[in-house]
């Protein structure tokens, strides 16, 4: 009765190995996975700061650049003209912070 037992504990030993051997290595590969960054990331990550960043930049200097000779020539509606170019730059330029804000 004894042996039986003994051997009966040998056996599960080896199936409890051999069940937990694929969990551990499943476990192992996805923290390591979390630890990396996708290339996707980098990637998007670039695009992001180009565009509230450079872009941004060159297009709301244009802007006002133009915004401001329709309004030194008199041109009817600049003044609503630039008040876009200040809302549409305060936008571009602040929506990386704005899309922080909403979701975190």
């Amino acid at each position: 009765m004894k042996l039986d037992r003994s051997l009966k504990l040998r056996r599960m030993a080896r199936q409890s190995h051999v069940l937990l051997a694929p969990l551990a290595i499943i476990l192992i590969a996805s923290l390591a996975a979390h630890a990396q960054r996708t290339p996707l990331d980098t990637g998007f990550t670039n695009l992001q700061n180009l565009f509230t960043g450079t872009v941004a930049k060159v297009g709301s200097l244009i802007a006002i650049v133009v915004g401001g000779y329709q309004f030194a020539h008199g041109e009817p509606g600049a003044k609503r003209a630039l008040a876009g170019v200040a809302a549409g730059t305060g936008i571009a330029i602040l929506a990386a912070n704005v899309l922080t804000w909403l979701w975190g």
